[in-house]
């Protein structure tokens, strides 16, 4: 059995090589969740205190995604997936998993509120 890959590199360094890219994912995404959870947190908690402008919960999601915070985490998981492609649909999935569940609590947080101020002048007409 032949040692080495077609890309010249020893087929055990490069196993090492994977493993090591798909650990650093998998901590990256577990650090994304880690930080979008704590950021809607605070989020819903400034929205419920109504110290925060409500937005919809997509608006929300999008400045989550753009923040100082996040992008650096995103980013190192990002770069691991250029250079190991297979790993790109567990990213996506992860990545998926976390904007459903946390867009849930924000919309479930958010609806109420725009419903009632949207409907509040027709209310009285129910009477």
């Amino acid at each position: 059995m032949n040692p080495y890959n077609s890309n010249g590199n020893i087929h055990q360094q490069d196993l090492q090589a994977r493993n090591h890219a798909r650990q650093e994912i998998t901590r990256m995404l577990s650090i994304e969740a880690q930080r979008t959870e704590v950021m809607v947190n605070f989020l819903i908690n400034k929205i419920s205190d109504e110290r925060e402008v409500l937005k919809p919960a997509d608006a929300i999601w999008d400045d989550i995604q753009n923040s100082v915070q996040l992008r650096p985490v995103k980013a190192k998981a990002d770069n691991n997936v250029a250079d190991y492609p297979e790993f790109a649909r567990l990213v996506a999935g992860r990545r998926g998993y976390i904007e459903r569940v946390q867009k849930q609590r924000l919309q479930k947080l958010i609806e109420p509120i725009e419903n009632q101020r949207r409907f509040a002048n027709t209310l009285a007409f129910a009477r």
